[in-house]
Order: C-alpha cells, then sequence, then structure tokens
C-alpha cells in the first residue's frame, strides 16, 4: 500500500476503529501507517518475524475495511463534510457552521 490517499485512508479508519483492534493490530498499524516504518523495522522493534508484521497488517487493514462496510462512519463523516462545505457558500450559512464548529471543537462532540 504505497498510494499516499491509501494511506490516508487507513489512518483515518485507525482514528475511527482502532480501538477495535486488538492491541498488536493496532500497534502495528500504526507504526508502519502513522509513522511510516517498513516491515523490517517494526519486525525488529516487535522482535517477530517480517513474516508476522506483514499478515497483521493485511489482517488489520482487512478489520479496519470490514468495519467500515459494515458501520460506515467514515462514509457518513464524508458526506456531512461535503454538506458543510456546500453550505458555507453563503455567508449565514457560513456563520452558523463557523459557531457550531466552535461548540463541536469546545465539547468534543
Amino acid at each position: 500500500m504505497n498510494n499516499l490517499d491509501d494511506v490516508i485512508y487507513i489512518n483515518q479508519l485507525l482514528d475511527i476503529y482502532g480501538e477495535l483492534l486488538s492491541h498488536g493490530q493496532k500497534e502495528i498499524l500504526s507504526l508502519y501507517f502513522r509513522y511510516n516504518l517498513s516491515i523490517s523495522e517494526i519486525a525488529n522493534e516487535k522482535d517477530i518475524s517480517r513474516s508476522a508484521v506483514n499478515d497483521a497488517l493485511k489482517k488489520g487493514v482487512k478489520t479496519l475495511q470490514s468495519y467500515e462496510n459494515k458501520m460506515m462512519c467514515f462514509a457518513k463523516s464524508e458526506a456531512v463534510n461535503k454538506l458543510i462545505k456546500e453550505l458555507s457558500f453563503d455567508e449565514k450559512n457560513k456563520q452558523i457552521i463557523d459557531k457550531f464548529n466552535q461548540e463541536y471543537n469546545k465539547n468534543g462532540i
């Protein structure tokens, strides 16, 4: 998975569903996708084989994609963001959206 868009997508799925993965899978996926460590570097750091790292990556990505296919949290978030961008062209809507974003960031909604 060398495509930057794929890496960004997996990182977003990790943000949403990462806590649903096993500790080991989450850690390996984070090292690979967030910290850009190679399979060999992860294997050395975790003292496991490169094959085990590769298997954990494949299984972890598959699991994240399975969660997204079922729950669609990322897709729904993208749809909401698209609507917000469309609405923000109107100045009054932009003020409402800015107020919403301030509340969202303040309260962690």
